[in-house]
């Protein structure tokens, strides 16, 4: 099924704003979703044809009014892309204590979780959502341990998930374990860095032929591979 009709949330960072140019370029109906509505602003700015929602996935009820705002923009929705996480100062992990890191897991692995909870039973039988990780799941870098953690814990959530849900909408996490060179470091991008909206071709080419990318974790290592399969185990 070619998915035409994408609610990406996340959609004023990096990457999510590289999803919202990549699919508007695919020709398909997008509402962009932040907690920021000036952002949003800035956004559709940039973007005619965009529709907006401000609305955040800070616990189920919250994920489920932005559900029900942006299926009745655009009367209806087939496929979400779920690109959020948030900013995380490097650390010692001995210098963390219990609070910290629950703090850290809601902000990066309990939005996503609310996020399937509020969305996959609304999409249609044929529906498709992506939740949208990062390839630390797989080392550590000094300071990030606790951000490691969590990406790790995602990937094991959207495996779980994708299993129980195998009667209804797919569910898969791109992971993306390069580099990206979005907004934010455009500046001190490297040319092997995927960019923004390549993440965001390379989602398009998910939604376009779910059956090509029939494993639960989507692995983007490199530019060259942009919309070819490259899986992970299951």
């Amino acid at each position: 099924m070619n998915h035409r009709k994408l609610l990406v949330v996340g959609a004023t960072g990096d990457v999510g704003q590289g999803l919202v140019a990549a699919a508007l370029e695919s020709g398909r109906t997008v509402v962009a979703a932040s907690r920021s509505a000036e952002k949003l602003q800035r956004l559709a700015d940039s973007c005619p044809g965009l529709h907006t929602v401000a609305g955040s996935l800070e616990t189920e009820a919250h994920a489920l009014r932005l559900w029900e705002t942006a299926a009745a923009a655009v009367d209806g929705l087939d496929a979400v892309a779920v690109s959020v996480n948030a900013a995380n100062v490097p650390t010692p992990l001995r210098d963390l204590a219990a609070e910290d890191i629950a703090r850290v897991h809601a902000a990066n692995l309990l939005t996503h979780f609310n996020a399937v909870r509020a969305f996959v039973p609304r999409l249609p039988s044929t529906g498709l959502y992506v939740g949208v990780g990062g390839g630390m799941a797989d080392f550590v870098a000094p300071g990030l341990a606790h951000l490691s953690m969590v990406q790790a814990a995602l990937r094991m959530m959207y495996r779980g998930f994708a299993r129980e849900y195998r009667e209804g909408p797919l569910i898969r996490e791109l992971l993306i374990a390069s580099m990206v060179n979005g907004q934010s470091k455009r500046d001190r991008a490297e040319e092997a860095w995927v960019t923004d909206v390549e993440c965001g071709r390379h989602l398009c080419a998910i939604l376009d032929d779910p059956a090509a990318f029939d494993a639960p974790i989507i692995t983007l290592r490199s530019r060259g591979q942009v919309g070819k399969p490259d899986r992970a185990p299951a």
